[in-house]
C-alpha cells in the first residue's frame, strides 16, 4: 500500500514539474556578460537572428555577428557554413556576449552535421505546409469578415423591410378610413 502511494505521489510530482517546465520564457541577456548556450532553434526571425531553447526550456534571442565562426563539430576543425544554412530544429552550441537589447551576439556556432542535414530536410517539408496553413487561415479570416458584413447587411435589410411594412400598413389604414368616409356619404336618408 505504501509503495502504491509513493509511486502515485512521485508520478504527481513529476507531472507537476513537467507542466511547469513547459512554460517558456525569453531570457534577457545582460550586456557584456559571456554566454555559452546549447539548445535547438525554435524560430528564425531573419537570416542572422534566431530564438533558441535550451535544456531548461528557456528561450534566448541570438544574433549571429557577420564574422562569426559557424562550423560543424569535426575532429579536424569541421566545415564552415554560411549563417543561412542554419534552420529551425538544428541543435546549436553557441558562444557570445550579451548586447544592450537583451539578445546575445554570437561569434561562435557549433553543431553536428547530421543534425543540420535532418533539420534542413524537415524545414524543406514543414515550411511549405506552414505557408499553406497560414494562407488558409488568412482566407478563413477574410471569409469570416465577409460573412459578418453580409449578416450586418441582412439585419439592416430586415430593419428596412419592417419599417416599409409598417409604412404600408399605415397607408392601407388611411385608405380604408378614407373609403369608409366616402362610403358613409352615400348612407343618408332624404327627408322631405
Amino acid at each position: 500500500m505504501f509503495k502504491k502511494l509513493s509511486v502515485i505521489g512521485l508520478a504527481v510530482m513529476i507531472s507537476a514539474v513537467c507542466i511547469v517546465a513547459q512554460d517558456t520564457q525569453l531570457r534577457t541577456a545582460v550586456s557584456g556578460q559571456t554566454y555559452k548556450i546549447k539548445g535547438f532553434v525554435v524560430s528564425k526571425e531573419n537570416d542572422t537572428t534566431f530564438i533558441i531553447r535550451d535544456q531548461t526550456n528557456v528561450d534566448t534571442r541570438i544574433v549571429v555577428v557577420p564574422n562569426a565562426s559557424i562550423k560543424n563539430n569535426a575532429f579536424f576543425g569541421g566545415d564552415r557554413y554560411p549563417v543561412t544554412a542554419l534552420v529551425r530544429g538544428v541543435t546549436l552550441e553557441t558562444e557570445g556576449i550579451g548586447s544592450g537589447d537583451g539578445s546575445v551576439s554570437v561569434n561562435k556556432v557549433r553543431f553536428d552535421k547530421g543534425n543540420l542535414m535532418n533539420a534542413q530536410a524537415m524545414d524543406r517539408i514543414v515550411t511549405p505546409v506552414e505557408d499553406r496553413v497560414s494562407a488558409s487561415e488568412q482566407n478563413a479570416q477574410r471569409i469570416s469578415g465577409q460573412i459578418d458584413e453580409l449578416m450586418a447587411i441582412s439585419n439592416a435589410a430586415k430593419g428596412g423591410a419592417k419599417a416599409a411594412q409598417e409604412t404600408a400598413d399605415a397607408a392601407v389604414a388611411g385608405v380604408n378610413e378614407t373609403n369608409k368616409r366616402i362610403s358613409s356619404m352615400d348612407d343618408y336618408v332624404i327627408q322631405s
